[in-house]
């Protein structure tokens, strides 16, 4: 997974966005920082929607948080649990990957959901 964190951190930066990686939780997951260098979009890496769901359901989701994104492989959006997601206002960064190299789908359609 970590090639899969390396990849769409290169991705923020070659779109001009400013990431960063978490350090409280010690997980190392990459954020978007926006004004003030507060988040704009945080970012959980899972094998399957039913992970990710679990990995971020921590209650409501308050108002005027920044959005979640579940980053996962392209086939959990195969999964029955998949469609939770939309439900829990959770935003799906669907990936593939061939060999050494990681191909995130719809990378630029899902960005664009980042606060600014």
């Amino acid at each position: 997974m970590t090639d899969v964190r390396r990849a769409l951190r290169t991705e923020f930066e070659s779109r001009g966005l400013d990431a960063a990686d978490d350090t409280v939780a010690s997980r190392g997951e990459p954020y978007v920082k926006g004004y003030g260098d507060l988040a704009a979009g945080l970012f959980e890496f899972e094998q399957t929607a039913r992970e990710a769901i679990d990995a971020m359901y921590q209650g409501h989701w308050t108002e005027g948080l920044p959005p979640r994104f579940a980053v996962l492989p392209s086939d959990a959006a195969n999964e029955p649990t998949f469609d939770m997601l939309e439900q829990m206002r959770i935003i799906p960064v669907l990936y593939e990957t061939s060999g050494e190299s990681v191909t995130f789908l719809e990378l630029d359609a899902v960005l664009r959901r980042l606060r600014a």
